[in-house]
């Protein structure tokens, strides 16, 4: 019994290069060994964002998303060099914010009676660091959408945050960067980001489906509806080579599974009886899908749910 985070995937639209929530969710345990970055963003829809560099340095954040495209220089490890190599992110990375630099750039112009000449002009840059802890200038300028990352709520300084001081003390709704975990989350689509809609507390049961070709944990809510034939011959069972090596999987991994994010698998369940009376579905073939969530019930199907 734990409480858990509930939060829903988002995704970036190849189309369009706009983030979305789809219909994929997870949970995410209190003693799950990650941290995630808060920020300033109720849900995906959420546009109040920064328009430029400038406007980031303003506000003072100590930190941001790019949500575009964003060309930034790096800075050479060696302090006597002038050699500024051009690296260009795609939308999603977190940056540190350092300081505003002052810098100059070569500048090409051209007049109707002068060749072309090149002047120096001075340029104010955002001196961060991306999370591959690489120092960059990036130029006040820079046109684009920025989120700005929240500090931790806890008040320790640190920007990143686990999600037992979300569970805490956040609010939610609220988008949220993934930043380190023990594994990454195997989602059709990741983007790093999710938004987080609530937080409950819940009992599970853990086990490991039988398949000698592999192996699939799972977590199953002790309030699921789901119905389940127990074998007589347990003793049996227990010498079998594929329950045997089950059981040494579990013993092996069950602790570290239990705190691990996990995906919600919904799909319908047919039901068999309500208040002792049998329902007959319409076709026997077909495992039926909840026509909605008012009247599933009434046509003999439901919705439930494994974490996997």
């Amino acid at each position: 019994t734990i409480r858990k985070l509930l939060a829903r995937n988002v995704v970036l639209d190849p189309t369009t290069h706009r983030y979305s929530e789809n219909d994929e969710t997870v949970v995410i345990p209190a003693d799950y060994d990650g941290l995630f970055l808060r920020l300033q963003s109720r849900t995906a829809k959420d546009h109040t964002c920064h328009r430029s560099i400038e406007s980031l340095a303003k506000y003072k954040a100590r930190a941001f998303l790019n949500l575009s495209k964003m060309a930034a220089f790096q800075i050479s490890k060696n302090p006597q060099s002038n050699d500024y190599q051009q690296i260009t992110y795609t939308s999603g990375n977190v940056f540190l914010v350092d300081k505003v630099f002052m810098g100059t750039a070569r500048v090409k112009s051209e007049s109707i009676l002068s060749r072309k000449s090149t002047q120096i002009q001075q340029i104010k840059y955002l001196k961060c660091r991306d999370e591959k802890d690489v120092e960059v200038l990036i130029p006040m300028s820079q046109p684009g959408e920025f989120i700005e990352a929240l500090p931790s709520p806890v008040g320790n300084g640190r920007m990143s945050v686990n999600a037992d001081s979300l569970i805490a003390s956040q609010k939610f709704p609220i988008v949220v960067r993934f930043i380190s975990g023990r594994n990454r989350p195997r989602l059709t689509s990741f983007s790093g980001l999710f938004t987080l809609l609530d937080s409950f507390e819940e009992t599970t049961l853990f086990g490991c489906i039988l398949d000698p070709h592999g192996f699939t944990m799972l977590e199953l809510p002790v309030s699921s509806p789901l119905t389940f034939q127990l074998a007589l011959n347990t003793h049996d069972l227990y010498s079998h080579p594929v329950v045997k090596k089950a059981l040494r999987l579990c013993d092996a991994k069950g602790h570290a599974y239990f705190r691990e994010l996990k995906y919600k698998f919904k799909f319908a369940q047919r039901i068999l009886q309500i208040s002792g009376r049998r329902i007959e579905p319409e076709d026997e073939n077909d495992p039926g899908d909840p026509p909605s969530a008012a009247n599933s019930a009434k046509f003999g199907v439901t919705t439930t749910y494994i974490y996997l």
